[in-house]
């Protein structure tokens, strides 16, 4: 039994294809180092929400986000929101996502791996991320490295910004944790910024349940913080595929989870973005003030890793 890496191509772009007999990932090293696609083999589940392939280009840094957004998973850095913070001009989304990453290794065999890196412009720093998939199981790991080359302390974000494809059979998975919204007025659900526990919330007298993935057709949107998590993991549990997805990480390097959800609502998308990540809030500057907010001195590496693990679903009761 054996873990394999192959070259393929997404349109114009280069692709790497990660591959044992139970998950199948495919990277574009090009656009971000972006997960394009990832397959649970065993149950056939095709999990991360995409455009058509020929939504896929190449966006300069510093391009609206919202705008040129073909789906994938990707990671944010060094921030979110778009501005100027501590003397530099942060673009829309950060620069990770926009960044054209090289190839520097991979291997085969009992573990297959790819590795890829990235120097940034805004920020002077080396990335590097390094997938892993074990020939015998359905697990993707990632590694992640940010080294400072700066001459002074800076203050970042670093966010994972993974898209699943959902259907109304889908219900979000969450452990226990305190909800907060992010802006009342971009939501359907929450009316206000009243924190509340996972996973109901409140609007008036209704109450939704927030784990229960609505139609298309229901146009609904919400932008959501999770914090105070009662194990460091979310995920989606597809009831009729009988099929589960969990990325677990490192609460101490990401305590929170970001819900961008969009039923049909924002720009007619039907997704449900899992986004565990360094900060909270998505302004840098009140992260800051909140104590809440990633940072690298000079010379300081950055490393975390997530893993991404497809399984049965399994009822709980709940």
């Amino acid at each position: 039994m054996t873990a394999a890496v192959s070259l393929g191509s997404l349109g114009p772009f280069e692709s790497v294809v990660l591959e044992n007999e139970y998950l199948r990932a495919v990277i574009v090293p090009e656009l971000g180092g972006r997960v394009w696609e990832l397959e649970d083999l065993k149950r056939g589940r095709q999990w991360i929400w995409h455009r058509g392939i020929e939504c896929l280009r190449a966006n300069p840094v510093g391009s609206n986000y919202d705008d040129s957004w073909a789906g994938g998973w990707e990671e944010l850095f060094p921030n979110d929101a778009p501005g100027s913070f501590e003397g530099r001009q942060l673009p829309d989304h950060g620069e990770w996502w926009a960044t054209s990453w090289r190839i520097t290794g991979s291997s085969v065999g009992e573990v297959a791996s790819v590795c890829l890196s990235a120097t940034l412009s805004k920020i002077s720093v080396s990335c590097s991320k390094e997938f892993r998939l074990n020939a015998d199981d359905a697990t993707l790991g990632v590694k992640y490295r940010i080294c400072s080359r700066e001459r002074k302390p800076f203050h970042f974000l670093f966010k994972q910004h993974l898209p699943i494809l959902i259907t109304p059979d889908c219900l979000l998975s969450i452990p226990s944790g305190r909800v907060q919204s992010v802006d009342p007025s971009f939501g359907t659900i929450v009316s206000d910024q009243v924190e509340f526990d996972w996973p109901f919330a409140r609007n008036g007298a209704a109450v939704t349940d927030l784990r229960r993935i609505p139609n298309r057709a229901s146009r609904q949107q919400e932008f959501l913080y999770v914090k105070n998590l009662a194990a460091p993991w979310c995920g989606v549990d597809d009831t009729q595929r009988r099929a589960s997805i969990r990325m677990n990480f490192d609460s101490h390097d990401f305590p929170f989870v970001w819900l961008f959800l969009t039923y049909g609502g924002w720009r007619g998308h039907y997704t449900a973005v899992l986004e565990p990540c360094t900060n909270l809030p998505k302004c840098l500057s009140e992260a800051v003030r909140l104590g809440q907010s990633a940072r690298l001195d000079p010379g300081q590496e950055f490393a975390t890793s997530v893993r991404i693990v497809l399984s049965e679903f399994m009822e709980t009761g709940t």
